[in-house]
């Protein structure tokens, strides 16, 4: 309804947020593991040098829905004006098309 307050509760995550010295529940016991990234030059001619390594950046955090592990299956995200698919095996993200 207009003028309902809506209310966008995440948790705390210290290695992300800005008080290193609070705790983060479940993942204080969890340890994050960037994936390897590889983006093959038919790919990488799209972006210039900076852009290139936000992509590297942001593909190394894993962008599959959680539920998703499926090593035949080709994900999808917008990036930089374009549909950056890849697929993910063995901890290896793999750049298959820029569209």
């Amino acid at each position: 309804m207009d003028g309902t307050p809506i209310y966008d509760i995440k948790p705390y995550v210290a290695f992300a947020d800005s008080h290193p010295e609070a705790r983060s529940g479940f993942v204080d016991t969890t340890a994050w593991t960037p994936l390897q990234v590889e983006i093959p030059a038919t790919a990488a001619q799209h972006f210039d040098e900076a852009t290139l390594l936000g992509l590297r950046q942001v593909l190394a955090q894993d962008p599959r829905p959680r539920f998703h592990d499926d090593e035949e299956r080709i994900y999808g995200m917008p990036f930089a004006g374009y549909d950056v698919r890849f697929r993910v095996v063995d901890g290896v993200v793999v750049v298959v098309e820029v569209v």
